[in-house]
């Protein structure tokens, strides 16, 4: 489910440098016509809003009287263009607590152990497939800003071909490499006190391995549907999953007895089967295209297409394509991804229980999360238009006000399907408890992520990405920092690890950092949060979450609209684009 939680986070990295002279040429579009910005493009959030116009004709630009009926147009194409989009998002999140209820409700051994395995095999496929997609994203609207009509296409086609085929190549050498460091990876994240979670484990992740080739296909080939503005085909195959996941849950969970290795063969089964769907869709879009001839449909209208599966490998200058605009976003999403993945383990260090409830709330989390991208995506699309005046304040503090209103609606909800309704997830009555006790903090961490996740998009929209990029280094280490303090007090021994050691020994800059630990673990004992074992554990997991988002909604509302704060330049949202 984590894999799926941070898909807006992809567009952190596009670099500045993808809007070239065509990208120049859709700077200069009248607002009115702004259309929506799809999933992981580039910084310059017009490039992708006008690669569907380029060839077509153009209407004069509207009246001053018709400026609200223009926006009334806009904001339902963005409504049309998103909602789709977010069940897309959803999906994930989705397929996870349905193997979560199905195992749960099984075994709570099991359930603790979908945590380790999930990790081993979702994070690593996590940080290359969101790479591969946000630079297939960019590249294919860059490709379609081309003037020439056959020759965007024919780009268009060779950028979605050669990033399958990596994807392809990438899925197959990370899942050899994963199962030949397998056990011992898993084993020492576990834990001495969680080794018990093991060996079922190790049987969920090797089976999910079988699934990551799939899955990076999935990546690309969603992000091409996107790039293109053509929600609907990706849509189809999500729903082509979610029966196959549905269906193999209880045939082989309930029905066969398989448990936590059915749960994995099932998810293995949804991956591989919308991959086939996806694959299907974009050859079909490639026989209809060369039936009607090329060129012969509006560029509006026309998905993405391959006429054959592409069994090669791209060459170097092709590929390097690809890794100019992946680095960057394998750069922050590892540093989040080693973040998460840090609380994760230090939580399930401290027993099955303990992990088995975090499992669940992580479950929960992410399936809201999704909410906090649809924010990011709507500020990515109505601020451009705006930025370099004044109205570009306004429309950041609307979409700020309007992410915390849904932040709110967000942990209200979440808080009550973990307080209310545990059974649903868990026969244990220890788990259940933990999640009682740890909701509570899960949920502000969840309606905090919604309003930074808005701010990051403001940012995103003003191009503001090398800031991003500095923070979140320190703010990660130090919402990691609160989580070791927050063990310690609760008794838990070697909490820090290798990185409590490092900290130890860096003198004044371990110092630093455990100060602000010591007093975030302080406030959280004094108001009850932090307490026994287990139920503390959990809740210091998400209070260090909730450190991190709070830290990021912070430190973005002060570059955008604190002067001493945004630098000798000033607000980014007043900066011409």
């Amino acid at each position: 489910a984590s894999a799926r939680a941070s898909a807006a986070d992809a567009r952190l990295a596009a670099p500045a440098s993808s809007a070239d002279d065509e990208g120049e040429d859709a700077r200069v579009r009248d607002p009115t016509e702004t259309e929506t910005r799809t999933e992981g493009c580039s910084d310059d959030a017009h490039v992708c809003a006008s690669s569907e116009s380029e060839d077509d004709e153009r209407s004069p630009p509207a009246a001053p009287d018709e400026s609200s009926d223009a926006a009334s147009d806009g904001f339902k194409e963005l409504v049309k263009f998103t909602l789709p989009t977010m069940a897309i998002w959803m999906c994930g999140p989705i397929l996870s607590m349905v193997d979560t209820a199905v195992v749960g409700t099984a075994s709570t051994l099991e359930l603790a152990a979908m945590t380790p395995g999930g990790v081993f095999v979702d994070y690593p496929a996590y940080l290359i497939a969101s790479s591969l997609a946000t630079a297939t994203t960019t590249l294919v609207a860059r490709d379609r800003l081309i003037k020439n009509k056959h020759e965007a296409e024919l780009k268009t086609e060779k950028t979605i071909a050669d990033g399958i085929a990596l994807a392809s190549i990438g899925g197959v050498l990370l899942a050899v490499f994963l199962r030949f460091v397998a056990n011992d990876t898993v084993a020492n994240f576990a834990g001495p006190a969680s080794a018990a979670v093991v060996p079922p484990a190790l049987r969920y992740a090797i089976a999910r391995l079988w699934g990551v080739p799939a899955a990076m296909i999935v990546a690309v080939a969603q992000a091409s549907f996107l790039a293109c503005k053509a929600p609907k085909q990706p849509l189809l195959a999500v729903a082509v999953a979610a029966v196959a996941n549905l269906a193999g849950d209880l045939f082989l969970v309930v029905a066969a007895g398989w448990g936590i290795a059915g749960a994995a063969w099932a998810t293995v089964a949804a991956q591989v089967s919308m991959s086939v769907a996806l694959v299907f869709l974009l050859l079909r879009g490639g026989r209809h295209e060369t039936e009607k001839g090329r060129g012969s449909r509006k560029k509006t209208s026309a998905p993405p297409r391959l006429n054959a599966f592409p069994l090669y490998v791209p060459k170097w200058k092709d590929t390097f394509r690809f890794l100019t605009i992946a680095g960057p976003v394998f750069y922050l999403n590892a540093i989040k991804i080693i973040f998460v993945a840090g609380l994760v383990q230090s939580v399930t260090a401290i027993g099955p229980e303990c992990a088995a409830a975090s499992g669940v709330l992580s479950a929960v989390y992410f399936f809201f999360a999704v909410m906090g991208d649809g924010v990011s995506q709507a500020a990515q699309t109505f601020l451009p238009p705006s930025l370099g005046t004044k109205r570009a304040v306004k429309v950041s503090v609307l979409l700020l006000v309007s992410a915390a209103c849904l932040g709110v609606f967000n942990g209200v909800v979440s808080c009550v399907i973990a307080v209310a309704a545990p059974q649903i997830f868990t026969n244990s009555e220890v788990v259940a408890n933990i999640m009682r006790n740890a909701a509570p903090v899960m949920s502000f961490a969840l309606a905090i992520h919604t309003a930074s996740m808005g701010s990051e998009g403001c940012l995103l929209a003003a191009r503001d990405v090398r800031f991003m990029s500095f923070w979140y280094l320190p703010n990660s280490l130090f919402a990691y920092v609160t989580l070791i303090a927050c063990l310690t007090q609760m008794g838990v021994a070697d909490a820090g690890g290798v990185f409590g050691d490092f900290l130890a020994a860096s003198g004044g800059f371990g110092k630093a950092f455990g100060i602000v630990g010591d007093v975030s673990a302080k406030v959280l004992t004094s108001l009850g949060i932090v307490g026994a074992s287990g139920a503390g554990g959990a809740a210091a997991l998400w209070a260090s979450m909730a450190h991190f988002n709070f830290m990021r909604l912070a430190l973005n509302i002060g570059r955008m609209f604190l002067a001493g704060f945004s630098g000798k330049r000033g607000s980014p949202l007043l900066r011409p684009p």
